[in-house]
């Protein structure tokens, strides 16, 4: 009896995260997306500070 219900859980846990992927995954782009802009924007900002006299006429 202990050995179904532990494939049960098994079978339930696996089918929980099958359900869940999609969601997972767009959720996994969206980070790296924010990570990417913030450090494009980090990027520039450090440029800027290195080299103003690109920057001066903006």
């Amino acid at each position: 009896m202990h050995i179904l219900e532990l494939i049960y859980r098994t079978i339930a846990n696996l089918a929980k995260q099958a359900w869940h992927l999609p969601q997972t995954v767009a959720v996994a782009l969206q980070q790296k997306r924010r990570l990417l802009a913030q450090e494009q924007c980090e990027t520039e900002r450090l440029d800027r500070i290195r080299n103003p006299s690109k920057y001066r006429g903006r």
